[in-house]
């Protein structure tokens, strides 16, 4: 189930780059565990040489039980895919059509994929006594090529496509109460308690986990979790893809799938600095209460929106509100009990119908950034260390709730 700190750690971790037709970001946080357990891979150009190279890779691990499953599937994952019997009969499908993708290319693609999963946990799976892995991961992929984007997904990790007027698409997670995962744990001897399989693992798909995948007589994707994805075939629409999203469940404990999509859009109509754009979204998630890693990989599309300059301008306004009320705030606090957490300054700025007027999704929930600005100068001014220098002060914490009912 994984073990909590104190205080979540918000550094970020970022990539970025462009495709032929996209520009890309990844950003990542350890938030309230202990260890970073995600891991991810983009590959702009799958191979060197065509066609394969206009086709690009994007991959999200969530690993639990340890990060060393989740690590070697992001490192690995691309050439086991690659070295399937389907994908190098897929490429000559390719090049004898002209890099059009036709049915028999997808149907290789699509047996390429489960092929290359489960050769790589089958391979891992090999290791011996005190080696043998213990630990799993979740995996939600994307293949985008310049007709389709290629979805697959393995446990609760999932991959979106945000949309201009269509409904949003989604990958569906792999979840051991849903009938046809229930049905394959009790065939393999199981239970589903708790919503978890033999009460303990939440997912019931996944690479590694190899305790729940010994039972005699049965295949692979027989086990009480099966390491074979799903594979989703989504028609691209220049004038209507917006972006894909490629998440862990850090994200979507908070999220619904049309709520990050809005959420991601209406940053996009700010700024044009995705990495401000993604970390924003992940700071919004953690005030919303996600004690999980988290990490997002987006992929922005021609039709996504363009930045306004008009919206830009009316938040900017709206913020330096934000800054105000909160210095009031944070002042008076930290000259009581010289601490304080942005959460709490937030939860307390909620009451200000001053501040209801917020010009795009997400509220004082996305101002996280300004207020932590405004906690860090206060302390400064006061002479009060950083967070970075701090020790816990667990007895000005008691008194947070009693000086806060003061203030209002």
């Amino acid at each position: 189930m994984g073990a909590f700190l104190d205080k979540p750690k918000t550094e970020k971790t970022n990539d970025h780059g462009e495709g032929p037709d996209y520009r890309y970001v990844v950003a990542s946080m350890q938030g309230w565990r202990t260890d970073m357990e995600d891991a991810h891979q983009v590959k702009v150009a799958m191979t060197e040489e065509d066609p394969l190279k206009d086709w690009s890779f994007f991959a999200v691990f969530d690993g639990h039980a340890g990060c060393r499953m989740a690590n070697h599937s992001a490192e690995n994952l691309l050439s086991y895919l690659l070295n399937t019997e389907e994908f190098k009969q897929l490429i000559p499908e390719l090049k004898q059509n002209n890099g059009k993708v036709t049915e028999k290319a997808i149907q290789l693609l699509k047996d390429g994929i489960k092929a290359g999963f489960l050769k790589l946990d089958e391979n891992m799976s090999n290791e011996k006594g005190e080696y043998k892995e213990k630990s799993g991961t979740t995996a939600t992929c994307a293949i985008l090529t310049p007709e389709y984007a290629f979805f697959c997904n393995l446990g609760d990790s999932r991959g979106l496509m945000g949309r201009k007027t269509e409904e949003v698409f989604s990958t569906i997670d792999h979840k051991p109460y849903l009938t046809a995962e229930r049905e394959r744990i009790i065939r393999a001897g199981g239970t589903v308690m708790i919503q978890r399989v033999n009460g303990s693992l939440a997912v019931s798909r996944a690479l590694g986990d190899y305790d729940y995948k010994n039972v005699p007589g049965l295949t692979p994707t027989e086990q009480l979790v099966s390491p074979e994805p799903d594979v989703y075939v989504v028609k691209r629409n220049p004038l209507e893809d917006e972006f894909l999203i490629l998440a862990c469940d850090g994200i979507y404990d908070v999220l619904q799938n049309e709520e990050l999509c809005i959420l991601l859009r209406s940053r996009l109509t700010v700024t044009d600095d995705l990495r401000a754009a993604t970390n924003q979204v992940l700071d919004y998630c953690l005030t919303r209460g996600s004690r999980d890693n988290m990490t997002m990989v987006a992929v922005i599309l021609p039709a996504a929106p363009k930045p306004d300059p008009e919206i830009a301008k009316a938040e900017a306004e709206w913020l330096e509100k934000v800054k105000e009320k909160a210095k009031e705030y944070v002042d008076r606090y930290l000259k009581e009990v010289r601490e304080v957490e942005t959460n709490t300054i937030i939860s307390y700025l909620k009451g200000n119908t001053e501040l209801d007027n917020s010009p795009v999704f997400g509220g004082l929930d996305l101002a996280k950034h300004v207020i932590d600005e405004v906690v860090e100068s206060s302390k400064r001014e006061l002479g009060i260390a950083s967070d970075s220098e701090e020790h816990s002060m667990d007895d000005s914490n008691k008194q947070a709730n009693v000086i806060l009912t003061d203030l209002e």
